[in-house]
């Protein structure tokens, strides 16, 4: 539903950010390693997100790159994968780094990632 949010950046936490943007501050859940990227407090950001709904939990989920997102969804997709434990992993690993393990069949760096959301 929302394909990014571009706002300032009004606080930095452990797991989330939040972004206000026409009057709104959005909680948007995101890798720490993520967070880091994004800058100082109170400067514009450009997040991609991704909107879950849930039956009991409607959440944005947000990303550095378009490229994070993909990966973020293509994790997601997979069967036994959640959308905590997909970020857990892209906290351990660059997006790009995971696709070439995934083509190389790199199966001990793949298994070796944390799937449990901290």
């Amino acid at each position: 539903m929302y394909s990014y949010i571009k706002g300032d950046l009004e606080e930095k936490s452990n797991g989330f950010v939040v972004i206000e943007t026409g009057g709104i501050g959005y909680k948007i859940f995101m890798s720490n390693p993520s967070i880091g990227r994004l800058g100082d407090l109170h400067s514009k950001v450009k997040v991609y997100t991704y909107y879950q709904v849930r039956e009991d939990n409607i959440s944005l989920y947000g990303f550095n790159t378009k490229e994070e997102l993909r990966m973020f969804e293509l994790l997601i997709s997979v069967s036994g994968i959640g959308s905590k434990s997909a970020m857990n992993m892209l906290s351990s690993i660059e997006a790009s780094s995971f696709a070439i393990a995934v083509v190389s069949g790199d199966i001990k760096k793949i298994t070796s990632l944390p799937r449990n959301w901290k």
